[in-house]
């Protein structure tokens, strides 16, 4: 095979893989017809924009520990030139305080201690016993986890927060319980499904992040993960509810 027919090869494999999201959404029972092919024109949409990103998301473990070099411990930005590896959370991750803004209610995300200490490693769950300021815990944070999250949210779509937001299906779907749930909130649309395998949770979270409406977020980062493996996270017992 040659070069350039490998190239298309490739091509075909990554936008047949794109047609996914957009062809699942259109067999879910329960939803209007007329949002499944909302739904599915708008996961084509956001997998146009995942593939605009997706060089950005593979060099974010390359990028971000150069981008770590020139930051300093209190600082709460990478630097202006690696913007795109940054997140709208933070750098330091999202296990803080939120104390809600006195104008417009919208919770904001109170600083990292900048003390190193038991309470403030303890917060680093993504790189447990790290402190989240420092250079392993944001390589994880922003180079693993959230890569290229920055970009993600300018590629977002603009939340509206005077209509509603439409669910179908189980919004209980997560990582301990399967299941799946579109959500659409003006115009833009979000897929979350997981399945158990084993100890395995499969998931896919596609088209935009309606749930982040929740925090009160302007605009909605795109997400394209057609499929993931993560750890299945068992849920708690009945005796352990009550």
């Amino acid at each position: 095979m040659t070069t350039t027919a490998f190239l298309f090869a490739a091509l075909a494999l990554v936008l047949a893989w794109c047609l996914v999201p957009s062809l699942w959404v259109l067999t879910l029972p329960g939803v209007p017809t007329h949002h499944r092919t909302a739904a599915a024109r708008s996961f084509l949409g956001a997998s146009l924009r995942g593939l605009l990103m997706l060089p950005a998301d593979l060099l974010a473990p390359l990028v971000v520990p150069l981008a770590l070099l020139q930051t300093r411990w209190e600082d709460e930005a990478l630097p202006r030139w690696a913007r795109w590896w940054g997140n709208d959370v933070g750098i330091n991750g999202d296990k803080f305080d939120w104390v809600p803004d006195p104008v417009t209610g919208v919770g904001v995300a109170q600083p990292v201690p900048l003390e190193d200490t038991p309470a403030a490693r303890a917060l680093c769950y993504w790189a447990p016993g790290h402190h989240p300021r420092s250079r392993w815990a944001r390589w994880i944070w922003l180079g693993l986890r959230n890569r290229a999250s920055a970009l993600a949210l300018q590629l977002g779509h603009a939340a509206d927060y005077r209509q509603p937001v439409d669910t179908w299906g189980d919004p209980a779907t997560g990582r301990g319980h399967a299941g799946w749930v579109l959500r659409h909130h003006a115009g833009a649309y979000q897929l979350h499904a997981t399945r158990r395998v084993g100890s395995i949770c499969l998931r896919t979270n596609y088209g935009h992040k309606v749930d982040f409406t929740t925090w009160g977020r302007p605009v909605l980062p795109v997400v394209c993960i057609a499929l993931s493996a993560l750890a299945w996270k068992a849920e708690p017992s009945p005796a352990a509810q009550s």
